[in-house]
């Protein structure tokens, strides 16, 4: 599969997911007043399994069986969600920044991220 089909499937399964997790973000941190590092890894973990399906059957066609590619993917994803976290609470809680525009520009840098290492490392043939 070609690196550009690759990007066009990884985008929309991103769009997807990252818009669910940031809905759910929004509505668990702005109308439950949960704190938004605290629900960014709430949301994270929310998705992370629809995002593994999507990736591995449609972005990257990915047709291993075994659960050590599963086992990396939620170690490379609980990193990021992590990240994610961090980042929020660094921009938002300590700098002031609003939490709603640093966690998507969060989300969408680690996004990029996250598909470089997943096209080179994870789901690399």
């Amino acid at each position: 599969m070609s690196s550009l089909n690759q990007i066009i499937r990884y985008s929309s399964v991103g769009i997807l997911t990252n818009a669910m997790g940031y809905i759910l973000y929004i509505g668990v941190a702005n109308i439950i007043g949960l704190n938004p590092p605290i629900a960014a890894i709430f949301s994270g973990f929310m998705v992370i399994g629809i995002s593994y399906y999507l990736n591995k059957h449609f972005s990257f066609k990915h047709n291993s069986k075994g659960s050590n590619l599963a086992i990396k993917y939620y170690v490379l994803y609980i990193s990021a969600i992590l990240l994610h976290s961090f980042i929020i609470f660094l921009f938002s809680n300590i700098l002031g920044f609003a939490h709603e525009v640093i966690a998507g520009i969060s989300l969408i840098i680690i996004s990029c991220s996250l598909f470089l290492i997943q096209k080179n490392i994870l789901f690399n043939r």
